[in-house]
């Protein structure tokens, strides 16, 4: 890399996340909903400090699928009567083929002497994973076209671009694709900040309109 190579370069990453983190804890942007998803993105940088450990590779994969999913959870209950069209349902449909598509390629890039089959399914996994967070996210938004839906799919998608990213800059060794990780990690980062935050917000209305 032209720019901080391997150690030093993700501990000061580890450290751009701390702060999310202790923003994220403060008065101002908790919210228990979103606890356990700032602990694996947590986790999750602070496992690429050791991303030359194949056991750590792993790690990373399971954490990172696990963050997805939960962002899924954070809006299912909003989704559970979701009304489509054919042409949605076309529209999707070709998109999630064309994401697997996308995901199939990616894997194949990957050097054949460094990765096993296991690692392989596990970035199916976690493909398969984005693949379904990513659909959450566009059918949250166009259901409720609010502020919060607007930022979570923000979020989302700044956080698939982010990680799309790195793994191009590692894959083909390009260090801008590294530069693009980190502002799309930043961004999606403070867009899932703010969400938490509209989200807390309405839900104290709510409790206020009953109050009253």
């Amino acid at each position: 890399m032209i720019y901080l190579e391997g150690f030093i370069y993700y501990w000061i990453l580890f450290g751009i996340m701390t702060s999310f983190f202790l923003l994220f804890i403060s008065p101002w942007y908790y919210n228990k909903r979103g606890l356990f998803l700032f602990v694996l993105l947590f986790i999750s940088d602070a496992i690429l400090i050791f991303f030359e450990d194949p056991i750590f590779n792993v790690l990373m994969f399971l954490v990172k699928t696990a963050s997805y999913l939960v962002l899924v959870g954070i809006v299912l209950n909003k989704l559970r009567n979701l009304r489509t069209n054919l042409f949605q349902k076309i529209v999707f449909t070709i998109a999630v083929l064309l994401n697997i598509f996308l995901l199939y390629s990616i894997v194949e890039m990957m050097p054949v002497d460094e990765y096993s089959l296991f690692f392989d399914f596990l970035f199916y996994i976690y493909g398969l994973a984005i693949i379904i967070c990513v659909s959450a996210a566009v059918s949250y938004s166009n259901r409720y076209a609010s502020r919060p839906s607007i930022f979570f799919l923000t979020a989302v998608l700044c956080l698939v671009l982010s990680d799309l990213n790195y793994f191009i800059g590692f894959i083909l060794d390009f260090s801008e694709f590294f530069y693009a990780d980190r502002v799309f990690n930043i961004l999606g980062i403070g867009a899932l900040l703010h969400f938490l935050h509209l989200e807390r917000l309405g839900r104290e209305d709510i409790r206020s309109h009953l109050d009253e």
